[in-house]
């Protein structure tokens, strides 16, 4: 387990650059003070939280890519196209109302 834990903090201490001295004393502390298995346990809960903040981002923005761009850029074709009205001059209007919309919705 420990190998597994070592190998993780020099590939993260490789991306972070400087600041691996840092990383490396909380983990140092952590395992002297709580010892390995709860060191595990507390790495595996930061895990799962960075895991479901980024699954709520991309949940975010697929939900607004579904709910508000793509039906904006379809009214602001539908607008073009049959009331020959300009396409730029339809989508701020077209994307104000649909974020409304997805608001109301949420």
């Amino acid at each position: 387990m420990d190998n597994i834990v070592d190998l993780v903090l020099s590939k993260i201490g490789s991306v972070v650059g400087g600041t691996f001295a840092e990383i490396g004393a909380y983990h140092d502390y952590l395992y002297i003070r709580f010892g390995p298995d709860i060191t595990m346990a507390i790495y595996l809960c930061a895990l799962i939280l960075l895991l479901v903040v980024v699954f709520k981002i991309f949940k975010l923005a697929f939900n607004l890519l579904r709910f508000v761009l793509i039906p904006a850029l379809v009214a602001g074709y539908i607008a073009a196209t049959f009331f020959s009205v300009n396409l730029l001059s339809v989508l701020p209007i077209a994307g104000a109302a649909f974020s409304f919309l997805f608001l109301l919705k949420a």
